[in-house]
């Protein structure tokens, strides 16, 4: 056969048959589910971020929620170009039950491990089968986006296996594999399994009303007394004191998380700022924590104070957040402009630049509260004037945290 001149196939219209697996109609369902099991796992995980009592899994747990947050945001921003609206349900019920019960575990670690051995191995293998299957110059944005989510997701499945390394699977992992087989797998193109049944050590979640502490930690059992009056010590005490209160600034990324908990139908914008909020908290829990080990002391020894979560944990979702932004946050600049100043003079640049990063953040921080609380009012039903709102919350505050009372209700009840 004699070969026809360049370009004659095109003329003639030639098929060409592509090789990608991945065509435009089936990149939209998967980068759906895909979105919608890394935005579960942020509020699973925002949700156990209170009730888990160590550490160590609590300032990693708010670094993995944070990151969970880019994922979604890299997915949404790709969804949001090839199908409106962006934020799909699944459409599998399957799926859905795999994230939902994801929530359901027997405790802390067995809940990192589901997530971090059992769910998260099987994105990272869907994503490299995806990156390889999808059309490489048509869908460069899903490329680009899933090249930056496997780079995460990558150092979480690590830290699992360093950290469970010498754990069995568990009851509750093998739960989640088969619900994940009855899902289809990641994609849904896998043999389908029958619906399984839960193990004995399923244990239905409650939403957390106190701050769990390991046994490491002693709980302050009594009211912290005025907060200014602490401070009236020489400057050596009054910097230890505030990196001991940084240390435990768990608190206000505990509070937070247990507000993106609360708020399932705020937009998707609120979660988004949320998660860095509070990721930013437990990083200035670990600033504590990094500065009093730099100067020979042990944050385990340091006293925490869970009664201020518990205080704020009994108020609605929008109020929580007031007392948080527009309370604490807000009012604390005057006092680290002042710590700024002094440590600055004694040039400890340590301290200094440990309080000038915390400004930056709580700037940030406040400009959240002014954002989002009309709509958190909204959806918890308060009706009346934003400002007369912040004024009603702020003399609560005063009243009530200001002055270290932390009044917790059933506490009054069971006295009156």
């Amino acid at each position: 056969m004699v070969a026809g001149p360049p370009g004659e196939g095109a003329r003639n219209m030639q098929i060409v048959k592509p090789s990608e697996a991945v065509d435009l109609a089936r990149n939209k369902r998967l980068l759906n589910r895909y979105r919608y099991i890394e935005y579960e796992t942020l509020r699973i995980l925002a949700a156990w971020l209170p009730a888990t009592a160590r550490m160590e899994y609590k300032l990693a747990m708010g670094r993995f929620l944070w990151e969970e947050a880019q994922h979604v945001q890299h997915l949404y921003q790709r969804l949001r170009e090839v199908q409106t609206p962006a934020f799909r349900p699944p459409e599998d019920a399957a799926l859905e039950k795999l994230m939902t019960e994801a929530i359901h575990a027997p405790d802390e670690g067995s809940l990192l491990a589901g997530l971090h051995r059992v769910i998260k191995p099987a994105l990272l293998e869907a994503y490299r089968w995806h990156s390889q299957q999808t059309f490489a110059n048509p869908d460069a944005p899903t490329l680009y986006a899933l090249k930056h989510i496997l780079l995460d997701e990558a150092e979480h499945v690590a830290w699992a296996e360093a950290e469970f390394a010498a754990q069995p699977v568990s009851d509750w992992e093998r739960y989640l594999e088969r619900l994940l087989a009855q899902a289809g797998g990641i994609t849904g193109a896998e043999p389908r399994a029958e619906k399984p049944a839960p193990p004995a050590t399923r244990k239905a979640f409650h939403t957390p009303m106190t701050a769990a502490r390991d046994e490491r930690f002693q709980i302050l059992q009594r009211h912290w007394g005025d907060a200014e009056a602490r401070r009236q010590s020489d400057a050596a005490a009054r910097r230890l004191d505030e990196f001991e209160n940084y240390s435990q600034e768990m608190l206000a990324a505990e509070t937070v998380a247990l507000i993106i908990h609360l708020s399932p139908n705020m937009p998707w914008g609120f979660v988004y700022d949320s998660a860095r909020h509070c990721y930013d908290e437990t990083r200035h829990c670990k600033l504590g924590i990094d500065w009093l080990w730099q100067h020979g002391l042990d944050h385990t020894a340091v006293p925490q104070n869970t009664r201020i979560y518990q205080w704020r944990s009994q108020f609605d979702a929008a109020t929580q957040y007031c007392l948080l932004t527009r309370g604490n946050e807000a009012h604390a600049f005057p006092h680290r402009r002042r710590s700024l100043a002094q440590y600055t003079a004694a040039g400890d640049a340590l301290s200094a630049q440990y309080v000038s990063y915390d400004m930056a953040d709580e700037r940030q921080h406040v400009a959240y509260g002014t954002k989002w609380l009309p709509e958190l009012m909204a959806q918890n039903n308060i009706a009346m004037p934003v400002e007369d709102f912040i004024a009603e919350t702020i003399a609560l505050w005063q009243r009530e945290y200001v002055s270290g009372d932390l009044t917790l209700r059933d506490e009054r009840e069971e006295i009156s």
